[in-house]
């Protein structure tokens, strides 16, 4: 399954023949080994999905650790953890960002659920406890939680496509404005 992923991120699903699957498993190529394993190429792309999504549940338990008492502590937690969860997803993220249209709907829907909805919900969740136990009205979450998300995400990726980030700025740097801007947020509404 790493060998597929591997492939299927770097040449797509339809250019990657099972003999290379095979191949860069450490699989006599052609022979046939995979079929010991998998129906095909398609049940294989399933159970690698399967597992890969699986792995997603893990901010459950990045939340749990919540709360520490300290806002600064949690935002910092969770953007670590964030962006060392990107960093084990990278194949996956480069497989979906090259495949996803081509995948069939029910596929396409499944990744959505399990990469977006599920993991945005819970931060949503996590933010809106936040303001609701300081008694503060919270702003609008839905969008606050993509922004703060989606920063990471193009963040690491700026740093996959081109191999460096504007002004140099590492992860510790990055990490400590992105949570001076969530307490600004935080600050302005109260809530620090």
């Amino acid at each position: 399954m790493d060998a597929a992923l591997k492939l299927f991120a770097e040449h797509g699903y339809k250019a990657t023949t099972v003999g290379a699957i095979e191949k860069a498993a450490g699989l006599a190529p052609r022979s046939g080994a995979l079929y010991q394993h998998f129906k095909g190429k398609q049940q294989l792309l399933e159970a690698m999905l399967d597992r890969e999504l699986s792995e997603m549940d893990e901010l459950v338990h990045a939340i749990a650790m919540l709360p520490l008492g300290d806002l600064r502590a949690e935002l910092t937690l969770l953007a670590r953890w964030n962006l060392a969860s990107l960093d084990r997803r990278a194949e996956l993220i480069r497989f979906v960002r090259r495949e996803a249209d081509l995948l069939p709907k029910r596929q396409r829907a499944k990744l959505y659920s399990r990469l977006v909805a599920r993991p945005y919900a819970q931060v949503v969740a996590w933010l809106e406890s936040r303001f609701r136990e300081a008694g503060i009205d919270p702003p609008d979450l839905d969008a606050l939680a993509l922004i703060l998300i989606e920063s990471m995400s193009s963040y690491r990726e700026l740093d996959r496509l081109f191999g460096q980030i504007p002004g140099q700025v590492d992860d510790g740097r990055f990490i400590d404005a992105w949570v001076e801007a969530v307490l600004a947020i935080a600050h302005q509404r109260g809530l620090s």
